[in-house]
Parts: structure tokens; C-alpha cells; sequence
């Protein structure tokens, strides 16, 4: 029985079987279509217009910035067509007369206002019109929405609003543009006034692009070709149509792109911890070389030299997809280490393993001081029992060697729904929050899964920096939470991972070559679904957090965490595409597509903190209470468009401090032991924001 080709509203195809009478789509989708031929009709209908390209490569045409802007003339113009076409159809706007009024035949033919990355061109162009919320109270926007192989970006008809930085902070994302592998979801919600004819609340007259990192745009005009267009253009089958392999990279800058990706060394990271992987209590074994006992894992991994390959595999065999422990991080005073898994195959009988006992006594055995082990399970502990339903589990209670705690962090989904509450007040246009504004943060429980997840880091830095403890992190597969732990408690340790190459290191280490399925988790490409969840951009949060409250510990500042977060949904470097390493390489990404850690060191000094002391000692381990307490919205990411402002606007910056007046700051926060114990973080932190706001970008 053929199926319907109808889109549906949450932009995904209709399932329901076609209607017999040959138009290939179902009752009630032919129902809706026979509406849409009864609305008014404007004169001159928006279509999407292909873009032709000489050799593939567009060359840009950069309109003239005017020489004045006039925001109240401007105003003014819309108001006066949004009036005349009012009186015109005796009733009230909508974004297809808007549109009409600026003969939309002319709008397709307009130019890019912006340069375009090498190999990026135009695939469509539809005539739209860019919504404002109606608490904004800005008329509607009429334009072409170019849709790239790279990017969405929509380029008002009046040239005079072309321009970034005059009208409003929605706009200027849309001028900019969007990666189109960032668009989460399409939908378009009914609304009131949707047409004038007697099946008023049936026919959408808007579009909403919901993208993943939160911002969000409202299109009007015809809603099904832009519909058609975002759908054909926008939602990929393939990981290999992303703009990172269409992009490609030159031979001239390939070596130094490979360099990017290869960054990370696992012998010279343990050599710089003091490890010897030779003659010492660990050993680099390459049994997963072909990827047959672990397909998550690299081919090299470090395990206890006292293991032999056959039991190594046996317990492999014990673990969750294969991941059994393997060591991330060695105390280079204590020799107390960090390693990480997935939980193990005991199932509702309770199986144990005799390999997988003495490979936790191996563990143990490696620390000189501490014998005995923790085992810190990620996950409530109702959770861990009940896997055992599914051959899951938790380390046995009896073990002699070892001791298990669960910390309580919440799954993927709780992840998930909860930032789609951030999502809800980004796009909230209700200025009564505005008094109730820290409570309803409160209830989206975000803040409350950060604190969460810095506790548990900071528990982990703890037991092995102060107590000389060895650790083993793990939650269902050990490729989410496991990450977001392993990751921060190295940087409370070890100021080598806090700053930048570092930073990128630890990333590369325990998020992109151990298994983060970012493929899944993020989805570039892809429309919402069950496997999405922002585990990694809540790691950059934490991360965030603690650079915010301890700046001078960090030698890179916020400008790049919000440069990977942004990367991980751009589908513009091969960084974080693919699932595991296994992947990449099918793929060959390292001589295909363009590292995200070579364009930060291209660009080093844009994301470097002036305030940064790289005297400091090693470790960063603050009081629990005093990290917690301080944890706050990442406004400056999550806010950046939205409504209605949430950071502060128009507030002039001061001088940049000459560098006697920073070596004077430094003097006085050493008197005052700052670094060690920071009394007033947030004060220092809006300092070194307005300093670092005048650093060329």
C-alpha cells in the first residue's frame, strides 16, 4: 500500500496510507490541501529559485554598509506597508502581503550580503518574511532565506536592514546565518489568525526552525515550499554530505590540518604524568588494533601490566559492550589513578568474573599507598539495580578490594528534557518572569544536574589528589557520564588540561577517541530524536562554571567554550563527527575534513585569558558548597538570542588595563590569596570579561 509524501507539522513525513484517487497523499492531508487553494493568494506567490554557480564557488557580493541608519524611518516604512496592506485586504497582516509588498520577484535575484567560506554556495533561495514574537513588537521582516551548503541566512529586501547591529539581536543571527546541520526541528504551529477565510485555524501561515543550540527563527510566507525547500535541503541520510567533507581541505593546508587532529598523544601524556609504560605497573596493549574486542575503543589503550592479553579479553567480554577499564589519568605524587568503564554483564543471576576481580586488584595493587579502590557508579542506584533486568548491573557490595558509591546523576533523557526548559524561557516573551525569574530557572532542573555533575567531579579530583585513592568512574556504556567526569576531575588536578592545547587534549582524550557517540548525541544533520542529548555541551557548562568562579586558574576564557559549542553543531570541522574511532577512520576524516583545534591555535590569542597565572599550583580543588553555590545560567551562550535580553546591554567597557595596572591586580589578589580561596569570583570575572571584550577577535 503506498504511503502519504505529505510532511507532517513536526516537519517528519506522514505515515498514513495514500487516498485511492491518485494524488499520492492521504484524506487528510488533501483535506488540508483543498484549504490552502481556498486562501487568499497574494499576486505574486514565493517559490524557491535554485542558484546556479560557476564552478560550484559563489562569489559574494558585499553590499555597501550605509553611511547612516535611521532605526525610526525604518520602522516607520514597515509600519506604513504592514498599514497599506492591512486597508487593502480590509483585515489584519500577514506575512504573505508583507512580502507581496515588496514585489518578492526581485527578492530571489538578491545577492549574499556576506562573504562565504570557500566551497559554500547557494542551493535554494524562497522569499519569506523573518517574525518577531509579538511581545517584541517589531513587524514582520520581508527577505529571501538562502539556504547554503553550509549555513542558513536570511537577507532582508531593504538593504538599509542588512547590516548586523541595528534593528534587533534575532535579526543579526539570521544576517549572520545559521549552520544548517544545527536545525533541529521544523514546525508550524497554528495560530489564530492564520488566514481570513472560514477555515481560519486550519491553514499555518508560519514556519519555526527550531535549532539545537537553542535559538530559534519564525518564517512566514508560503509554508509549504519553505517546508519542502528546509526539508530537502536541510536533513541529511549521510554523514558524508556535511559540510565538513563537502568543504574539504586544500593540499596546501593539509599536514596542518592533520596535526589538528592528531593533537592528542596517549605515550607523551603519560610520560608528562611521570608514567612508564614500560618497566611500570602499566602497559600500552593494541588488542583492539582491528577493533574486534572493543568498537567504541581506540586501538591503543593503557591497562595493568600484570594482565595478560587472553584475560584482558575476558574481561572485555564481562563489560558492557566491550569497554572494560582502562586507565585515563595517574597522580604523578600519590600514583593514585583515574581509570574508567562500562558496568558489568551481572545480569538478574548476579554472574561474576574471576578475570574482572583480578583486574580490579591490579588496579589497586598499582597505587603505593592505597590498595583498596572506589568504584563510583555515575547513576542513581535504583537505575543501576534495575539494568540488572536488562544483563546489567553494579559491582558487587562484597568485593574485598573495592567500594562502590552512586552519585546520582540523571540519564540522557532527563538531560534532555531539561534543556528544552532552558529552551522554553530563551524563547519566552512574558516579562512577568521576570520577577519569579531565578525560580523558574530552578524548575527546569538544569542548574540542578550541573551542580550534579561538579560535585561528583569534584569528589573524584578529591579522593585521588588529597586522599591518595584510586578511582574507577563508569555509568550504563561509559561514554556519557563517564566522560563528563573523567574530563573535569583531570582538569582539577592537572593545570596542564586547563589550559588551551591541554583543554583540547583532555577533549580529545576522553570524549572523541574513548567513544562519546556525538553522531548520536548531537545529531548534525539530523532531525530530534530519543538518542540526542547535550551530555558534552553540559560538560562545557561545568567547565564554563569553574571558569567563571576561578578565572585565574584557566588559560583560555569563554569565548572558547562557546567556539566548540557551537562547532559540535555546525558540521564544519570533522572534530566531532562520527560516533568512535572507528568511524572517523572508515571514514577518513583525519585527510578529508578540517580540525576544529587548528583553527583555535590559528586563532590563539583571540581565546587566551589575560588573567591567567600559570604559577598557579597544580590542582584546583575548592570546597564543594562554595562551587555549588556559585552556579549559575550560561547566559552569555544560551541567551545570546534570545526575546528578551537576559545578559546586560549597553554597558560601556573600560580601558584596557596597561600591563603595569595587570601586574598591580595580580599583586593584590596574591595578597589577598585569590587564587587559592577567590572571595568575590563573579566581581573579578566582570573585570576580566570587559578586559577580554577589547582583545581582537
Amino acid at each position: 500500500m503506498a504511503v502519504c509524501s505529505a510532511i507532517t507539522h513536526n516537519g517528519s513525513r506522514c505515515a498514513s496510507p495514500a487516498a485511492d484517487d491518485g494524488s499520492g497523499v492521504c484524506s487528510h492531508h488533501a483535506r488540508m490541501a483543498r484549504l490552502l487553494a481556498l486562501a487568499p493568494k497574494t499576486s505574486d506567490a514565493p517559490v524557491a529559485a535554485p542558484i546556479a554557480a560557476a564552478n560550484g564557488v559563489h562569489a559574494p557580493v558585499v553590499p555597501a554598509r550605509p553611511a547612516s541608519f535611521d532605526m525610526k524611518n525604518t520602522q516607520r516604512e514597515l509600519y506604513s506597508i504592514q498599514k497599506q496592506s492591512q486597508s487593502v485586504r480590509g483585515g489584519s497582516q500577514s506575512a504573505d502581503t508583507i512580502a507581496s509588498a515588496f514585489t518578492p520577484k526581485q527578492a530571489a535575484s538578491v545577492p549574499l550580503g556576506m562573504a562565504m567560506l570557500p566551497n559554500e554556495g547557494v542551493l535554494a533561495a524562497v522569499n519569506s518574511s523573518f517574525m518577531f514574537p509579538t511581545t517584541v513588537g517589531l513587524p514582520a521582516i520581508p527577505g529571501t532565506l538562502f539556504v547554503t551548503n553550509y549555513r542558513l541566512r536570511f537577507e532582508p529586501i531593504q538593504a538599509a536592514l542588512r547590516s548586523p547591529g541595528h534593528f534587533h539581536p534575532l535579526l543579526d543571527d539570521a544576517l549572520v546565518g545559521i549552520p544548517r546541520a544545527c536545525v533541529g526541528k521544523l514546525t508550524y504551529p497554528q495560530v489564530a489568525n492564520a488566514t481570513r477565510s472560514k477555515y481560519e485555524s486550519a491553514v499555518p501561515t508560519q514556519l519555526v526552525i527550531k535549532f539545537k543550540d537553542l535559538r530559534a527563527w519564525t518564517l512566514g510566507g508560503d509554508i509549504n515550499t519553505l517546508m519542502m525547500t528546509l526539508n530537502r535541503h536541510v536533513f541529511i541520510d549521510s554523514p558524508l554530505s556535511l559540510f565538513a567533507f563537502t568543504a574539504g581541505i586544500s593540499p596546501a593546508h593539509a599536514h596542518r590540518e592533520l596535526q589538528g587532529h592528531q593533537i592528542y598523544n596517549l605515550v607523551a601524556d603519560f610520560a608528562r604524568m611521570g608514567v612508564n609504560l614500560v618497566n611500570g605497573p602499566f602497559r600500552v596493549t593494541e588488542m583492539n588494533a582491528n577493533y574486534a574486542m572493543c568498537p567504541t575503543y581506540p586501538p591503543q589503550i593503557v591497562v595493568p601490566a600484570s594482565m595478560s592479553d587472553h584475560e584482558i579479553a575476558n574481561v572485555a567480554e564481562f563489560r558492557s559492550k566491550g569497554r572494560l577499564p582502562i586507565c585515563c589519568f595517574v597522580h604523578p605524587r600519590n600514583s593514585a589513578s583515574i581509570w574508567r568503564c562500562a558496568q558489568p554483564k551481572r545480569g538478574i543471576l548476579n554472574a561474576q568474573n574471576p578475570a574482572d576481580d583480578r583486574y580490579l586488584a591490579y588496579i589497586g595493587y598499582s597505587n603505593r599507598h592505597q590498595k583498596k579502590i572506589w568504584i563510583a557508579d555515575c547513576r542513581p542506584e535504583l537505575n543501576a539495580r534495575v539494568n540488572k533486568l536488562t544483563g546489567g548491573g553494579t559491582e558487587s557490595s562484597s568485593l574485598q578490594h573495592a567500594s562502590v558509591s552512586f552519585l546520582n546523576i540523571a540519564n540522557i533523557h532527563a538531560m534532555r528534557d531539561s534543556i528544552e526548559s532552558i529552551r522554553a524561557l530563551v524563547v519566552t516573551g512574558n516579562a512577568d518572569l521576570d520577577f519569579v525569574w531565578n525560580t523558574r530557572v530552578e524548575d527546569t532542573k538544569w542548574l540542578s544536574h550541573v551542580r550534579l555533575v561538579l560535585s561528583a567531579a569534584i569528589r573524584v579530583a578529591e579522593a585521588v589528589g588529597n586522599k591518595g585513592t584510586t578511582v574507577l568512574v563508569h555509568c550504563s556504556d561509559g561514554w556519557d557520564r563517564t566522560g563528563q567526569l573523567c574530563a573535569l576531575s583531570q582538569m582539577l588536578l592537572d593545570k596542564h588540561y586547563r589550559t588551551i592545547v591541554g583543554f583540547m587534549e583532555v577533549i580529545e582524550k576522553e570524549w572523541v577517541r574513548v567513544g562519546h557517540k556525538f553522531h548520536d548525541r548531537v545529531g548534525p544533520g539530523r532531525s530530534e530524536h530519543e538518542e540526542q542529548s547535550p551530555v558534552f555541551l553540559q560538560f562545557l557548562d561545568c567547565v564554563w562554571q569553574l571558569w567563571r568562579q576561578y578565572p585565574t586558574y584557566f588559560e583560555f576564557n569563554g569565548k572558547l567554550l562557546e567556539c566548540i559549542a557551537d562547532a559540535i553543531f555546525s558540521g564544519r570541522y570533522g572534530t566531532f563527527l562520527g560516533n568512535c574511532d572507528r568511524e572517523r577512520k572508515a571514514w577518513s576524516l583525519q585527510t578529508r575534513t578540517a580540525s576544529l583545534w587548528t583553527h583555535v591555535l590559528d586563532h590563539k590569542a583571540t581565546y587566551q585569558n589575560p588573567f591567567y597565572r600559570p604559577q598557579t599550583e597544580t590542582t584546583l580543588l575548592p570546597p564543594v558548597s562554595s562551587v555549588l553555590r556559585q552556579v549559575t545560567l550560561w547566559s552569555e551562550y544560551y541567551f545570546r538570542s534570545a526575546t528578551l535580553p537576559a545578559t546586560p546591554v549597553g554597558n560601556p567597557c573600560p580601558p584596557v588595563p596597561e600591563a603595569s595596572s595587570i601586574i598591580t591586580i595580580i599583586l593584590i589578589n596574591k595578597m589577598h590569596r585569590w587564587p587559592r580561596i577567590p572571595h568575590q569570583p563573579c566581581l573579578r570575572l566582570q573585570f576580566c570579561h570587559h578586559h577580554q571584550s577589547q582583545s581582537p577577535s
